[in-house]
């Protein structure tokens, strides 16, 4: 079916833009931020422009940032996010390592001595092993202060909720006038409480494939 597509003023020559993209977009990131999801909100910003609704965007804007920020509040936990943040800029370094390494190990390149070449192996091993523990351990701080403070920012939630759920039935609207398939605008959501979806899946998923996440996450279709 044909898309109705707009360019944005002040590039240079004519970027089309999906009008449904970016309000698909939009609810998969106010639905993340509505689940503590720590989030960039420039990419937020640009689409609620493209869809003409910076008013909303200002009026729920401190919410979205109260929430975006709050591990800040954490004792301790800005220290570890710097922490992951510096291990990540070490994962292009690991795998130059690690292809020299293989690149040794199949005779490619000239064998080094064992200290230098099993250290080639151990770096990117340990980089990854304490950027996981790390990661996981933000993880689990950022839920066990989410438990304790259940009712925490409940306010700037329902606003965002609010948000989402207004954003759903223009998603709906334009679905419709389009004559496109829903099934063509799939959600992995943190919430499933909107009216305007139809949940086709429910799972918990586990982290690093290993340990189970104590809530779900739902895949959905907008239901005509």
């Amino acid at each position: 079916m044909g898309r109705h597509k707009f360019s944005i003023p002040g590039f240079h020559g004519k970027r089309e833009i999906d009008r449904l993209s970016d309000l698909r977009y939009l609810i998969l990131q106010l639905d993340g931020i509505r689940a503590f999801r720590r989030v960039g909100t420039e990419g937020i910003e640009n689409s609620f422009k493209r869809i003409n609704s910076t008013g909303v965007w200002r009026k729920i804007k401190p919410d979205v940032e109260e929430i975006v920020y709050f591990p800040n509040a954490i004792p301790g936990l800005l220290r570890l996010i710097k922490v992951v943040a510096t291990l990540r800029k070490l994962f292009f370094t690991c795998l130059i390592l690690m292809i020299l390494a293989l690149l040794i190990r199949f005779g490619f390149a000239p064998m080094l001595t064992p200290t230098i070449y099993y250290a080639l192996l151990a770096f990117p091993m340990l980089i990854m092993i304490a950027f996981v523990s790390v990661d996981f351990a933000i993880r689990k701080r950022i839920a066990k202060y989410e438990e304790e403070h259940l009712t925490m920012q409940s306010g700037e939630k329902e606003h965002i909720k609010a948000v989402i759920q207004e954003l759903i039935i223009k998603l709906l609207k334009e679905i419709k006038s389009r004559g496109e398939n829903p099934s063509n605008y799939k959600m992995k959501l943190f919430y499933g409480d909107y009216k305007g979806i139809m949940i086709i899946k429910e799972r918990r998923e586990k982290i690093y494939g290993i340990f189970k996440r104590k809530y779900s996450t739902y895949i959905a279709i907008p239901s005509l």
